[in-house]
């Protein structure tokens, strides 16, 4: 696994300001990669239809979680993502969000423009 503190970092001080983050840039860039270097985060790869299972009763799913960081890979495979993430943002405020994905940019703007306590790293 390949260290990458200055990432880290920023990812942990935009937690400080918001629950959810978006990390977004262009295939094969190293965000999953970097995601599954996150100490004690529960991990879904949201490219396997069975997350999109997992997911379909957010209450539940986010209540069942054990570990205080979530990471959705690829979160905008998943059927309506900008309510799951304003689910997490607004019922769950103490869980850590890192959605993940390489879909356009106005695909992010959109999603998260309906996420209240969000941020975007790229």
């Amino acid at each position: 696994m390949i260290e990458r503190p200055l990432w880290m970092e920023r990812m942990e001080q935009a937690w400080r300001q918001a629950p959810v983050l978006w990390l977004t840039g262009v295939r094969r860039a190293g965000k999953t990669v970097l995601a599954q270097g996150l100490a004690d985060a529960e991990y879904l790869n949201c490219d396997l239809p069975s997350s999109a299972e997992r997911v379909s009763d957010p209450e539940r799913f986010f209540s069942s979680l054990s570990k205080p960081i979530l990471v959705l890979d690829e979160v905008h495979q998943i059927p309506d993502p900008s309510r799951l993430l304003k689910i997490a943002a607004d019922a769950f405020p103490l869980l850590k969000v890192l959605a993940t994905g390489s879909s356009t940019i106005e695909e992010v703007r959109k999603a998260f423009s309906q996420v209240r306590g969000s941020l975007r790293c790229s």
